[in-house]
């Protein structure tokens, strides 16, 4: 996959390359406040809507000739936390959409796409708000009674390589993808699909699928349940993550159950209403919101996924997938401690930059440190999705596309933008730490003794402390004896995410560098709190800030002072 960085100029990566500074998972500033004002976040919208300007025009290597601009629509909105309108929009209506007899004719922010698996992000965000993720630990066979019965019929006849041993799959397995369970049943099955493949090579069959394809409709929960219960699994649970449909339309008749209501009135409950969402829906809504490429039976957008729709068949505008995931960030229906224990990976994938989560896909973006960007893709015939939040920054994107090779078409874009907007989020969050966080702090003790520590940024991650001085005495020379360094250590802070009233709380690693050319794993989790004085971490430090958020104070606390901030180091 070519990188956009092939196609436009950019600034270099945050960071110097040649230490290893080996900074803790997590965001190394505090989250950017004031985007519109940044300038590498600027440029970084200048060059994509360059980049997306090239595409649909025919004149960018990116995509080539993947992308058909006659035929395929786009929706693009960068979003922050802190700003209720969007950082960037794009809209492309093709000429296809332009001359449809039925739907829009122009795309904006309202325009309703299908969006496919990304379905999958509401359906396991309503299990939460529904039950806390406590539940997520029980069996399945708890809440659905056809699964319990079918393992217990099973019985002495069970065996792994056939059947999928239900009594072990637990909900958490079923929303990761770690399950086991079968892809689906009946929808995409070949013999399903009206062709006569038994002079390919493929055997006749006996039976085939009495649902799941467009003449028939979606299958009854009879119909399905008893097709993936003949279905072999895939691997053993909690073995690898293995991609599966039939896992979300379980976890919601498992939902069903616990709140003894249906999907939908949850849907509405839960999420519509109180975020004002205009357009979600399982159902197709009125034609003349949607985008429809062709005509709603080619295009899938009158397909009824029935009670698939929980894990792919939801409707949505740019607008309603850019307000959740402003409510998943701003812990807006779930608590913080929620929404970081579900904002966590599950399982790698094959893959040195992915993992899964439940039910995130989940890249790892390299740049001077480890950046994890949780998003949700979703495929449906002529539509794709892809939702993007990057909890270090507070920023997210959605991308919506309808028309030809729209999987490809979202995917590249996905990867480009991430590359862009992760260095220069970075970017920005410094800009902005340089102006809150950075210069002395410092009181003398009736002029006889110095109490100071001096803050700056350099090449490397977080905050620096370039000197430290308590009592006349310098804390980082202390530091070194103890410890036994051969050279003079690095001191560099790192929000620590808890913040009270008037106070920021950082975390300092402490450590001898290395050459990043050894190749050597970062080892610094371990280092944290693991030198104390009193009590108090060593590592320990606490900016006190004003009613506007600047600040006007840091606390070394292992040394019980506070030193008042004396001077700014632009």
């Amino acid at each position: 996959m070519k990188s956009i960085y092939t196609l436009i100029p950019l600034f270099g990566a945050v960071g110097a390359k040649s230490l290893n500074y080996c900074p803790l998972l997590g965001a190394v500033y505090s989250t950017p406040k004031t985007l519109c004002k940044d300038a590498a976040f600027q440029e970084a919208k200048h060059n994509i809507s360059l980049s997306l300007d090239a595409i649909v025009a025919g004149k960018s290597s990116l995509l080539g000739s993947t992308y058909v601009s006659d035929t395929t629509s786009l929706s693009v909105q960068i979003w922050s936390t802190s700003d209720s309108k969007p950082e960037f929009e794009y809209y492309y209506t093709s000429p296809l959409t332009k001359n449809a007899r039925v739907g829009v004719t122009e795309v904006n922010e309202d325009t309703v796409f299908r969006i496919g698996s990304a379905s999958k992000l509401w359906t396991v965000l309503l299990l939460l708000i529904e039950n806390g993720d406590a539940v997520l630990s029980d069996r399945v066979v708890k809440w659905v009674p056809e699964l319990a019965a079918a393992a217990k019929e099973i019985g002495r006849d069970f065996d792994r390589i056939n059947h999928v041993d239900w009594n072990e799959v637990t909900l958490f397995e079923l929303a990761s993808q770690l399950s086991g369970v079968a892809r689906d049943y009946a929808f995409g099955d070949l013999a399903t699909l009206g062709l006569d493949l038994t002079q390919d090579g493929f055997p006749q069959l006996s039976k085939v699928p009495p649902c799941g394809n467009l003449q028939v409709g979606a299958c009854n929960r009879t119909q399905y349940l008893q097709g993936i219960l003949q279905a072999h699994p895939t691997f053993p649970t909690a073995h690898t993550p293995s991609y599966s449909n039939a896992n979300f339309q379980i976890l919601a008749y498992a939902l069903e159950a616990m709140t003894n209501e249906t999907y939908d009135t949850l849907l509405s409950r839960d999420l519509i209403k109180p975020l004002g969402l205009e357009h979600l829906t399982s159902t197709a809504p009125a034609d003349k919101y949607g985008i429809i490429p062709w005509d709603a039976a080619t295009s899938y957008w009158a397909l009824n996924s029935g009670d698939e729709a929980p894990a792919g068949g939801l409707y949505a505008s740019t607008k309603d997938m850019v307000t959740l995931g402003r409510a998943v960030l701003n812990n807006t229906l779930l608590s913080p401690a929620l929404t970081r224990r579900w904002m966590k990976p599950a399982a790698h994938m094959g893959s040195l930059t992915a993992s899964v989560g439940a039910p995130w896909e989940i890249f790892t973006i390299p740049t001077s440190r480890a950046v994890d960007v949780y998003t949700k893709s979703g495929d449906l015939c002529s539509y794709s999705s892809m939702t993007a939040l990057s909890p270090d920054h507070g920023v997210g994107f959605t991308i919506l596309a309808a028309g030809n090779h729209t999987t490809a078409v979202v995917q590249t874009l996905t990867q480009a933008m991430m590359e862009i907007l992760v260095p220069a989020l970075d970017a920005a969050a410094k800009e902005e730490a340089v102006l809150r966080f950075t210069g002395t702090y410092a009181h003398n003790n009736n002029n006889r003794s110095n109490y100071s520590i001096t803050i700056t940024t350099d090449g490397g991650p977080g905050l620096k402390v370039e000197e430290w001085i308590n009592d006349s005495v310098d804390v980082i020379d202390t530091i070194q004896a103890l410890e036994g360094y051969s050279s003079e250590p690095s001191v560099r802070m790192y929000p620590t995410g808890l913040e009270s009233s008037g106070q920021v709380s950082f975390v300092a690693i402490i450590q001898q560098l290395e050459s990043a050319s050894r190749q050597v794993p970062c080892t610094t989790w371990y280092m944290v709190d693991s030198q104390v004085y009193g009590n108090v971490g060593v590592d320990e430090f606490l900016f006190q800030v004003d009613g506007q958020g600047d600040v006007v104070a840091l606390s070394p606390r292992t040394l019980r002072t506070v030193l008042p901030k004396v001077s700014s180091k632009m």
